[in-house]
């Protein structure tokens, strides 16, 4: 992809966002160091981070990121529930409810993110719940109170 970016000229900025099963690695078994190195050495790719992974281990990702890129850090976990491929189901109860994924924000925030939204089964509320929590480290603009 980051070869793509600069081969045919892309003119829109990107970013690079990779997902783990294992909290070490990307889901192909590829060094996520090596994956975020590749997104930090691309000059149209403006943040790199994490997607659709299960919350208990993006505070780790995000320390490993940090080695190897200067680039703003995105995160978007998933839910942690467990999705059942044999069934066709998400497994209920096997992640972490909206106020969990939620009280992680801050801490994913001190540690480097700048970016942070939900993936699979977060729900609207969780997003809502980011917001406030984003909004709460924020300082008001001026004029606003």
């Amino acid at each position: 992809f980051a070869e793509l970016l600069e081969e045919e000229h892309i003119k829109i900025p990107a970013w690079l966002t990779f997902n783990s099963k294992d909290g070490v690695n990307v889901v192909s078994g590829d060094s996520l160091l090596q994956c975020a190195s590749i997104a930090e050495s691309c000059k149209q790719v403006v943040a790199v981070g994490i997607n659709c992974t299960p919350p208990r281990f993006i505070h780790d990702l995000i320390l490993a990121i940090k080695k190897v890129t200067t680039k703003p850090i995105v995160i978007y976990p998933n839910s942690g529930e467990r999705y059942d491929a044999d069934r066709k189901e998400w497994v209920e109860n096997t992640g972490v409810s909206d106020e969990d994924f939620v009280s992680y924000v801050n801490k994913w925030c001190e540690i480097g993110a700048s970016l942070v939204g939900g993936c699979c089964r977060t729900t609207p509320n969780t997003i809502k719940a980011i917001y406030r929590a984003l909004s709460d480290r924020s300082p008001a603009a001026p004029g606003q109170k």
